[in-house]
């Protein structure tokens, strides 16, 4: 090669902006449309455990049966809070299984309406520990990226065989669905302070 050719670039990575999201921080992300469904809920300790979550779920399971309801999908788990401006101490989780039929609270267990519409949806593979990590990502950069902010408080995860095989080491991963809601978000391009006065 000669001193006047150029050294071949090496190609650019594509930015989230505009590009399709499926590499984006190491997790695939997709837009999904939920159903909104009635669910059975109970509140969970701030500290979230698999365990804790697994008898939440069946004590859930437990109720639906004793009233005849038909269960909807997989349970949930919710997080009531905005993880991208609430610190995690203000954070509330709760259990949450999709039913059909006449349901009705029973002590703790409430009887509420889980909305749809619009969510984006990522899978990690590392489990409860990883959450803060996609939380971070879904909302600090895919959601700017494509001009989408969280259009309400409350995130709905699915962890991936929580009703099949009972015993888990207790460092084990388990793979787990984070649906966080999205709206379209077109906000007004911020004008310089010297440009608004002239």
């Amino acid at each position: 090669m000669s001193s006047d050719e150029t050294t071949p670039k090496p190609p650019r990575r594509l930015r989230a902006r505009g590009a399709p999201a499926t590499a984006t921080g190491g997790h695939d992300v997709e837009e999904t449309w939920r159903q909104t469904v009635r669910g059975l809920v109970v509140p969970l300790e701030r500290a979230l455990t698999l365990a804790a979550l697994r008898a939440a779920c069946a004590r859930l399971a437990e109720v639906a049966e004793r009233q005849q309801l038909a269960l909807v999908e997989e349970p949930l788990f919710g997080l009531r809070g905005d993880p991208g401006e609430d610190p995690p101490d203000r954070w509330d989780y709760e259990a949450v299984l999709p039913v059909r039929g006449a349901a009705r609270p029973e002590g703790d267990v409430k009887v509420a309406r889980v909305e749809g519409g619009l969510h984006l949806a990522a899978i990690t593979p590392r489990g409860i520990d990883d959450l803060k990590s996609l939380y971070g990502h879904l909302l600090g950069k895919v959601l700017p990226s494509r001009k989408q902010r969280l259009a309400r408080p409350y995130i709905l995860h699915r962890v991936h065989g929580l009703t099949g095989r009972q015993e888990r080491e207790p460092d084990e991963a388990v793979a787990i669905a984070v649906y966080v809601p999205a709206v379209l978000s077109i906000k007004p391009v911020p004008v310089p302070a010297d440009e608004a006065e002239g």
